[in-house]
């Protein structure tokens, strides 16, 4: 994993994972790193995610963006979650 994350910094520690199982029997966490406002524009923040397990192409994405925390942490979740869905890699609960 890269140990920065498209122009929010360093990932830092998850605020939130989701382990699951892959069709093959391998593991997947879904991680969501803290939000931060983003140092590029003023009253936006910023919220890292990312898949392992599932290959390197949903290996990290777009952030999250909002207008407050709460906001960028929801599209994070929201982002990552259509990611994971649409990676072609059927998992389940762990």
């Amino acid at each position: 994993m890269p140990p920065t994350f498209d122009g929010v910094g360093d990932f830092g520690e998850p605020v939130a994972t989701r382990e699951l199982v892959s069709e093959d029997g391998g593991p997947v966490v879904v991680a969501v790193g803290a939000p931060r406002p983003d140092p590029a524009r003023d009253g936006i923040w910023l919220c890292p995610w990312r898949i392992d397990g599932i290959g390197e192409k949903w290996s990290t994405g777009n952030p999250g963006r909002g207008t407050d925390s709460w906001q960028a942490l929801e599209s994070a979740m929201t982002i990552a979650v259509a990611a994971l869905e649409g990676s072609g890699h059927p998992t389940r609960p762990a």
